[in-house]
């Protein structure tokens, strides 16, 4: 009995350094991914989350299980962002607007989505279109989202963005940013597009 108790105590710090660590990789695997895109080496990775590559492993087989860590870390966020919006008028825009600040930072994720072959990742865009609605149902109630929008139309220029995206990495101005996001809201809101 205080064996089975001694292991158990010494086993829960274990459990919270792995939380901890699994915590700091994805963490890590954000900004790294978002600095350099998902093809970047995984010692990269674990170096900013200040662990070993053999702790890395432990917690993420192969490179896609950290990049579907890390959309589902996303998409969490997504959901906590269009739950706090429900209650505001403009809470579509906003959430929209949110959307092409995180395909902006993190363009990979678009490519890994749409991609397909990752494991667990079927579902995401499901959620997130799942989150968006409640927005998009006030918005078009309120006359703020053009007639016939649907939510599949708004996930669609996510994918859009990526075409700017490789414009301006290949030498575009960053102007191209911002007017690609005028010209997306107005195709979108009957609102004028954020002061940005």
């Amino acid at each position: 009995m205080a064996v089975e108790r001694a292991v158990e105590r010494t086993g829960e710090p274990t459990r919270r350094d792995a939380a901890r660590n699994r915590e700091l990789l994805v963490a890590a695997a954000r900004r790294v991914f978002a600095r350099l895109g998902p093809d970047v080496p995984l010692e990269e990775i674990a170096s900013e989350a200040g662990v070993s590559r053999t702790t890395l492993h432990r917690h993420f087989a192969h490179r896609e299980a950290l990049a579907s860590a890390v959309l589902e870390h996303n998409v969490a966020d997504i959901e906590a962002r269009a739950t706090t919006l429900s209650g505001t008028d403009d809470g579509a825009e906003r959430l929209f607007h949110y959307l092409l600040d995180v395909q902006f930072v993190a363009p990979w994720l678009g490519r890994v989505v749409a991609d397909g072959r990752m494991p667990g990742t079927a579902d995401l865009g499901e959620r997130t279109a799942a989150a968006l609605e409640p927005l998009l149902e006030r918005a078009r109630a309120q006359g703020r989202l053009h007639p016939g929008v649907t939510t599949g139309d708004v996930l669609l220029t996510l994918p859009m963005v990526m075409a700017v995206q490789a414009a301006t990495a290949a030498g575009g101005t960053p102007s191209h940013v911002s007017t690609t996001r005028a010209i997306l809201h107005r195709g979108l809101f009957t609102t004028p597009p954020p002061a940005r």
